[in-house]
């Protein structure tokens, strides 16, 4: 297993720390609080495609440190199956509070889906790289589409969910990952690793605990005053 670098853990963190203040934004205008078109707008779905962006591309590259130099199978799965439940337990939440818009495919299910297939790439940059870009530029120029495979069972899916990652163009994102984990400057022009580095890499340690109780966490503290206001 390669060594743990803290750039990506840094990356991570950054991301966290945009993802809160996205959704304090966002559940600011489910209490009608504020009138700002998140998270469709411009500037803020764009918002959301650079914290995606971020956390997609540390999945890439944490698979290269987890498996290039030997697949472990048992972490590799143990991973995927604390995704898994963290993804069903989203959906569930999702179907109880907003029947009508449920999570099918969200973050966590396209991480399950996009680690099955990017694995096989890790001991292959380049080819990593070049499959990433044509994922990317062909998303661009249409020929991939957003929706596939779920436009084959349309007539049971919500006509607008609260949370969707396509597999395009985000597959090619955490492909662009994982030639970013074998590249030399980003292994060894390393920063000088002091507490206050290590205590700012440590939500990136925990992104996925982070992830699933941060709303819920923002829930609990606004609901009740979005409760107060009202009885005033």
């Amino acid at each position: 297993m390669i060594k743990r670098n803290i750039y990506l853990d840094l990356m991570r963190t950054f991301a966290i720390v945009l993802m809160v203040i996205f959704h304090f934004i966002y559940d600011l205008k489910y209490f009608n609080w504020l009138a700002w078109d998140i998270p469709d707008g411009n500037g803020w779905k764009h918002f959301r495609y650079l914290i995606l962006s971020l956390f997609f591309i540390c999945i890439g590259a944490g698979l290269v440190y987890s498996h290039a130099k030997k697949f472990h199978l048992k972490k590799f799965l143990v991973r995927l199956g604390k995704v898994a439940v963290g993804a069903s337990l989203i959906t569930l939440m999702s179907l109880l509070m907003f029947p009508h818009n449920w999570i099918y495919f969200g973050v966590l299910h396209f991480i399950i889906i996009a680690s099955l297939l990017a694995v096989f790439f890790v001991i292959h940059p380049r080819i990593a790289l070049l499959i990433g870009l044509c994922i990317i530029s062909l998303f661009q120029l249409n020929y991939l589409s957003t929706y596939w495979p779920f436009n084959y069972i349309n007539e049971y899916l919500p006509n607008y969910t609260t949370d969707y990652v396509p597999l395009f163009p985000w597959l090619g994102v955490i492909l662009l990952g994982i030639p970013l984990a074998h590249s030399q400057w980003f292994n060894k022009s390393r920063i000088k690793e002091t507490k206050l580095t290590a205590i700012l890499a440590l939500p990136g340690k925990h992104s996925l605990l982070i992830y699933l109780v941060h709303q819920p966490l923002l829930f609990a503290i606004l609901m009740p005053i979005h409760w107060l206001y009202q009885l005033n």
